[in-house]
């Protein structure tokens, strides 16, 4: 992996909140799969990463408070706060890395806060993953 700006989610950035996008309607396994997930910042618009149809990591400005455009319809669709971003030790991005598939497509990010790395990837549906660091 190498460091690489991700639009605005790069070292230094203060992130307010996280939310994941979920599709209600799609309940299959207890719990509906996260579509994208929303980073609300300290300045700027929100970013926005979710799956391209190719599986591939899709990163774009996001629209928060609004859901996505392509969340149809609406009333099918909501947020759901990642719990622990914007808390402390979660609020402040130390470094943000680039995951590339074999064929080098962005499929995912991790960024690394004071308490853990975070690492989001895209497939299917999105998956989250949290890592502590050893303190």
């Amino acid at each position: 992996m190498i460091e690489r700006e991700v639009v605005n989610i790069r070292a230094g950035r203060q992130v307010r909140a996280a939310y994941s996008v979920r599709y209600l309607s799609d309940v299959t396994r207890g719990t509906s799969p996260i579509e994208a997930v929303e980073f609300l910042l300290d300045t700027g618009p929100s970013v926005l990463l979710s799956c391209a149809t190719d599986w591939t990591l899709k990163v774009t400005e996001g629209r928060w408070p609004e859901l996505p455009s392509w969340c149809h319809p609406a009333e099918s669709w909501a947020f759901e706060e990642v719990e622990t971003i914007g808390k402390p030790g979660f609020s402040e991005i130390v470094s943000s890395s680039e995951i590339h598939n074999p064929v080098g497509e962005l499929c995912g990010i991790r960024l690394e806060f004071p308490a853990a790395w975070f690492t989001v990837k895209s497939g299917e549906a999105l998956t989250l993953d949290f890592s502590p660091k050893d303190r």
